[in-house]
């Protein structure tokens, strides 16, 4: 019988876990977590001379972005790693720039638009033809 071990596929995504299976980060935000429905009660308790058991919303309200933070990961990432993303597509325009091609702007002696020249035809054939842009407009060949 062989012995099984698991290893780790990649050393990059290894988190050190502190207690049982959650690392300092997790670590940290349960217990923020658990600090913030400890403040919300004592507010509500203190504060609004309301009975604990009628403000499970707002305590759960308090908590609720901590436990996000710690066990929340969309598309494999962290809630720091996302948030900046998100905003910055967010913010940005939603618009994709649109240039028609003119029939006119051919320059002169080309061939027509449907038939390609005998220089054009010779550049496809060479090693390396897919990396040719002739939006780019390359000199020198």
């Amino acid at each position: 019988m062989a012995l099984r071990i698991p290893v780790q596929k990649d050393i990059g995504e290894y988190e050190e876990k502190i207690v049982g299976k959650m690392s300092l980060r997790t670590l940290a935000c349960v217990s923020l977590g658990f600090g913030s429905a400890v403040g919300a009660a004592a507010f509500v308790h203190l504060g609004l001379h309301a009975d604990v058991a009628d403000a499970a919303f707002p305590i759960m309200l308090c908590s609720m972005p901590f436990w996000l933070a710690g066990f929340w990961r969309p598309f494999g990432m962290r809630a720091e790693e996302l948030l900046p993303l998100l905003a910055a597509h967010e913010l940005s325009p939603q618009l994709l720039a649109y240039e028609p091609c003119l029939a006119g702007s051919l320059p002169e002696g080309s061939p027509r638009p449907g038939r390609p020249g005998r220089r054009a035809r010779r550049r496809a054939r060479k090693k390396g033809a897919e990396l040719y842009e002739p939006s780019k407009n390359q000199q020198g060949e």
